[in-house]
């Protein structure tokens, strides 16, 4: 016998499951804290938002999947892999950068800044407004 244990099983299932960060994905039920692996002992057990899609913000171990309904926000709850179903793919995007310690986000309609969302044509009249001044 291998001697492998759940947890270790749990990371490897997730690391194979195909969902990445920037997948939207349906949570299909709750889950207990320790089920299968699934270590999130800070939270407990999860709650069923059935019906409810959200996109994956990152992956964490034994933790499970960060989710929340804003692909570019830092903060989310936990969930296992198991208890999702994918979606849809990431589309390609053009990649986060950092200004001023801040995450910037180019999407198609608007720029996102942290939690700040400007619509492209509100950046051009900052912009037209910010010339003007100079």
């Amino acid at each position: 016998m291998s001697g492998i244990t759940i947890e270790q099983a749990y990371e490897k299932m997730q690391a194979e499951c195909g969902i990445e960060a920037g997948d939207m994905v349906k949570q299909l039920r709750g889950a207990r804290d320790g089920e299968m692996g699934w270590d999130h002992s800070g939270m407990g057990d999860t709650y069923t938002t059935s019906g409810i899609f959200f996109v994956i913000c990152m992956q964490s171990g034994v933790e499970g999947v960060m989710l929340n309904k804003d692909k570019y926000s830092e903060h989310g709850n936990f969930y296992p892999f198991f208890c999702l179903e994918l979606v849809e793919k990431a589309k390609p995007e053009l990649p986060l950068i950092e200004v001023g310690g801040h995450r910037v986000a180019f999407l198609d309609d608007r720029i996102r800044v942290c939690d700040i969302s400007v619509s492209h044509e509100t950046l051009r009249e900052i912009l037209k407004r910010v010339e003007e001044k100079n």
